[in-house]
Formats: structure tokens, C-alpha cells, sequence
């Protein structure tokens, strides 16, 4: 996967996340909090600013309860 891909996927990755954190009603600290991972782990992914740890990605959607291969299924 080339480098403007990759973003292009941790962009829309993280706009997903953050709506389905806002339809929950959950702020990005209580997510983190959940989900053991300091609150720049959420910001990082939510705002795409850098690559992050599938091991803490599976973490916050499990906080979620929402199913990895469900959130990525439209994203790839």
C-alpha cells in the first residue's frame, strides 16, 4: 500500500470512529479510559495524524462493541 493510500485510510478510519464514539455519547476520555490507552492514542486515530497499533484500534472497537471486520468492510 503506498504512503497517500495509507493516509488516505487512517483519515477515513478515523472519521468513522469518531462518529460512531459521538453516536454512543461517549467523550474521547472516557473511551480511552475504557479501553486502557492514553487519551492521545484516541486523538491520534480519530484525527489520522499518524500511525497507530492495530492491537489499540481493536481496543477502542471493542469499547465500542463494534466487530473490526464490520468497520473496515467499507473502508477497503
Amino acid at each position: 500500500m503506498d504512503e497517500a493510500r495509507a493516509r488516505e485510510l487512517r483519515i477515513k478510519s478515523g472519521r468513522k470512529f469518531l462518529l460512531e464514539r459521538a453516536y454512543r455519547s461517549l467523550t474521547r476520555e472516557q473511551v480511552a479510559e475504557r479501553a486502557g490507552v492514553p487519551i492521545e492514542t484516541v486523538i491520534v486515530i480519530e484525527e489520522g495524524i499518524s500511525d497507530f497499533l492495530l492491537e489499540d484500534m481493536l481496543s477502542l472497537l471493542n469499547v465500542l462493541d463494534i466487530d473490526i471486520n464490520e468497520f473496515f468492510a467499507d473502508l477497503i
